[in-house]
């Protein structure tokens, strides 16, 4: 009787750490797989951000394209045609007819002129003729001249032109983030800085602003703000580090693997 104790006894205790070791991995399967659904759903939560603000952008474009149309193009283009309008009126009167001629020539070159300048915003020529840099030279220099603002740009060595693509997003970014800080940060100085960092392409927006507070930026009654910037850079599969406060300047680096 007391064999068969010791035998249950001395079973229980090699059956113990057995049990204990197979609860512990049921536990830590449970806990992986709950973790991996948890990033899961992160990561899918994450994608329909930048996908809503993909599609923001896009409808704010479309809205931007159509107000320019309406706005410029559509005015010009109607004034047109009532100045044509008039000049069967004056065939009697060629000095009025003449003078009416001119001024609808003034009319449609304004209206081609106006087309021009929305095609470049559309398609920045610069930068499809001659790469980002130069491209980011130019906006820079205009962004100066314009705005009496600082706004500098160095790249060192580099001379390259890389995917139209990267570089359409890079120069995307720049636009939206000097704009930003023309109109928001209250800048005397704003930096822009292209070079390669091992296998990167590095680009570095900063400026000695008031700051911002990024949570507060990013609320959705707030527009598409930072998510709209992401969102560019993560279709050409890049990465961006953000470092911003109330109440010193911002700094924005964005990376993409060449």
């Amino acid at each position: 009787m007391n064999e068969t104790k010791i035998i249950i006894l001395g079973t229980c205790a090699m059956l113990l750490p057995v049990t204990a070791i197979i609860v512990f991995v049921i536990v830590y399967n449970r806990r992986q797989r709950f973790q991996r659904d948890k990033m899961e759903r992160i990561e899918e939560m994450h994608c329909q951000e930048m996908l809503e603000a993909s599609v923001a952008s896009q409808e704010n474009v479309r809205r931007q394209i159509g107000g320019d149309l309406h706005d410029e193009i559509g005015t010009l283009l109607s004034a047109t045609r009532m100045s044509l309008s008039q000049i069967s009126k004056y065939k009697d009167n060629p000095v009025r007819r003449d003078l009416l001629l001119k001024q609808t020539q003034v009319l449609l070159n304004d209206t081609l002129n106006n087309v021009r300048m929305l095609s470049k915003e559309l398609m920045p020529s610069t930068l499809y003729e001659f790469g980002l840099i130069i491209a980011l030279k130019d906006f820079t220099e205009k962004m100066t001249e314009y705005t009496g603002i600082m706004v500098c740009f160095s790249h060192g060595e580099l001379l390259e032109v890389f995917d139209k693509k990267i570089e359409l997003a890079l120069y995307r970014t720049v636009q939206e983030l000097v704009n930003n800080a023309l109109k928001h940060a209250k800048a005397s100085v704003i930096s822009v800085q292209l070079q390669i960092r091992k296998s990167d392409l590095v680009l570095q927006v900063s400026d000695n602003g008031i700051g911002f507070d990024l949570a507060e930026v990013n609320q959705p009654n707030r527009g598409i703000g930072i998510k709209n910037i992401e969102s560019r850079i993560s279709i050409i599969k890049g990465n961006i580090k953000i470092d911003v406060e109330k109440g010193r300047g911002s700094s924005f680096e964005v990376s993409v693997a060449l």
